[in-house]
């Protein structure tokens, strides 16, 4: 437990991990500070005025490099922090009019800031130590600005720098020279060359599937509540995979609709007609052809579209039918082990293995030949199977004294006779 004594840190509106696992930041109220807590030797370094709570800071990768955002008067200021320390090693004043969120490269040699919206595609690309190294204003619009950006990511190679605009469209910069490398348009209307458009078809009486779509075809428009000023449009949700190859998006004007581009051809490999919207975007961490889409809905269902086969497959998770705020995500397994989810909610969690699981590598007795008969690979060997209580668990082979003599070299192999540790030891104190 953190305990800050006398000094009071307000209310805590976030805590992230800092650089490594024995650090701590707590954001308080109102932007009044951060605070670096270490886990080691307990002490604190407080930072002043941090813009957001939930954004606008980052970690850079190997390094460790603290990247802030904050605005103590009336202009954006970035910071440099140095890893544990915290010590400031540089401060830049911002250009930006209102700074909405930096983010580092996957390599650590960039580091993009983006502006509000309301002054169209404004985005700095600032080197690791803090020089500007290049300003994208992108293409006005009829009034001079453009509609702007509604996220941002760098791709899993690093070679390109994801650009998700409220124009629907998502630019792809080049990490060489900052400037647009394709455009992915989002259409109204769907009309693929190469791929297929899946819709998920929800009966009434019998389990969810998925048909392949005619084309051309419209996807759902979003609804939009007399509550909401403002209609939903522009890219949210934009996932690389784990080589940069494939990419997945949303546009919030078509909520329910999953876009799988293709970089090597720039053009849809395919296309998801969901029936609830779209929650989630995730690849698996370690193999590029999996992609993981979570929904909104009150079923413990998820959804896994594989490259490879090129076809979307229902997941189900044994866990109550009412968990609206179930959660999803894929483990961080080598490419040598099948793909693992963990999901649960507040109350239930478990672990599905969407391709089946791996075998148990059972140990073998230090007598068998090494020529001896392989292990089945079987699904009742799995280690589910054991810890649900299935199968029994495997009987270690047996023991004796005798066994356990000779490996401490207590027994004279030759002979067979015990060799006694205190033999001679009286005539000694004799």
């Amino acid at each position: 437990m953190i305990n800050n004594g006398s000094g009071g840190m307000g209310r805590i509106v976030n805590v992230d991990f800092g650089s490594s696992e024995d650090e701590v930041l707590l954001f308080s109220d109102f932007g009044s500070k951060v605070t670096a807590w270490s886990l080691k030797t307990g002490r604190s370094v407080e930072i002043r005025d941090p813009k957001f709570a939930h954004r606008g800071y980052g970690f850079r990768p190997k390094t460790g490099l603290l990247a802030l955002l904050s605005r103590p008067g009336p202009q954006d200021v970035l910071t440099l922090h140095a890893p544990g320390t915290y010590f400031v090693l540089k401060t830049v004043q911002l250009p930006s009019v209102d700074a909405q969120g930096l983010k580092w490269s996957s390599d650590g040699r960039w580091l993009v800031i983006w502006d509000t919206p309301s002054v169209g595609y404004n985005v700095y690309v600032y080197t690791a130590d803090g020089h500007l190294f290049r300003t994208y204003s992108g293409e006005a619009g009829i009034d001079g600005l453009g509609l702007g950006m509604k996220s941002i990511e760098w791709s899993a190679a690093g070679d390109y720098l994801a650009l998700g605009g409220y124009d629907r469209r998502v630019t792809l910069l080049s990490t060489k020279t900052f400037s647009p490398a394709v455009y992915l348009d989002h259409t109204p209307v769907i009309q693929l060359s190469n791929g297929h458009v899946w819709q998920e078809q929800v009966p009434a009486s019998s389990e969810r599937t998925y048909t392949v779509a005619s084309q051309p075809v419209s996807p759902s428009i979003a609804t939009q509540s007399a509550s909401e000023p403002l209609a939903r449009t522009g890219i949210s949700v934009t996932a690389f995979s784990a080589d940069g190859t494939l990419v997945a998006t949303r546009d919030d004007s078509t909520p329910t609709t999953v876009w799988i581009w293709d970089l090597r051809s720039f053009s849809p490999r395919a296309i998801l007609l969901q029936h609830s919207h779209i929650k989630t975007l995730s690849w698996h961490p370690t193999r590029a052809d999996l992609l993981l889409i979570q929904c909104v809905h009150e079923h413990s269902i998820a959804y896994v579209w594989n490259a490879t086969t090129g076809e979307p497959e229902i997941v189900t998770f044994p866990l109550p039918k009412a968990s609206i705020k179930l959660e999803a995500r894929w483990l961080s397994t080598p490419l040598d082990r099948k793909p693992a989810i963990l999901a649960g909610d507040a109350q239930n969690w478990v672990l599905a293995w969407p391709e089946g699981t791996d075998p148990l590598q059972q140990a073998r007795h230090p007598d068998s030949p090494a020529d001896a008969t392989k292990l089945e690979d079987s699904e009742e060997d799995s280690l589910m199977e054991i810890l649900s209580g299935r199968k029994p668990v495997p009987q270690l082979p047996d023991t004796t004294v005798e066994d356990i003599m000779a490996l401490d070299g207590l027994q004279d192999e030759s002979t067979g006779v015990f060799e006694d540790t205190f033999r001679g030891k009286g005539m000694m104190a004799s």
